[in-house]
């Protein structure tokens, strides 16, 4: 399991005020619950991490082998590479092929916090998820973090607690 903690001071000052002030922070807790799923999932959609670097390109490797294992639909009868599959292999984006990573990000109540996570995570870097979050251990397969908190959902956070200190 990888565990991704808010440190902003800002952020934690409102989740203990809120605390203190509110009995119930389950509504607050699904709000960001959702937040940071549709956050984490729209990073698939722009290639970037929740510290806004753009992920490593798929290898040449990767194309090739992905192509090559597409039924012939990106080859001509010579084996070179159609116009489609050059295409494609311009056009790819990592992490998104199958939609399976993205889709299932979810997130959970946990006592008066919210956990995001997929189940997808497998063996600790063998494979899965975890091989994409952190790279894998011989350094032939880059990190794309997905999971972790932007300074834009940070910010996002913060709004949502202040609107329920505000009303509460």
């Amino acid at each position: 399991m990888i565990t991704i903690e808010i440190n902003n001071r800002a952020v934690l000052d409102a989740l203990n005020d809120l605390d203190s002030r509110i009995s119930n922070l389950r509504p607050a807790m699904a709000e960001i619950g959702e937040l940071l799923k549709e956050s984490t999932q729209a990073r698939f959609n722009s290639s970037t991490g929740p510290d806004g670097q753009r992920w490593a390109p798929n290898s040449q490797a990767t194309i090739l082998s992905y192509l090559a294992g597409e039924s012939g639909s990106y080859q001509k009868k010579s084996g070179k590479i159609s116009a489609k599959g050059a295409g494609y292999a311009i056009n790819k984006k990592p992490l998104v092929d199958s939609g399976l990573l993205k889709g299932s990000i979810i997130w959970q109540h946990i006592d008066n916090g919210v956990f995001i996570s997929t189940d997808r995570f497998f063996d600790e870097w063998d494979a899965g998820a975890a091989v994409h979050q952190l790279g894998s251990k011989d350094g032939k397969i880059p990190a794309r973090p997905f999971l972790g908190v932007s300074d834009q959902d940070e910010r996002t956070i913060l709004d949502i607690l202040q609107s329920y200190l505000s009303d509460g």
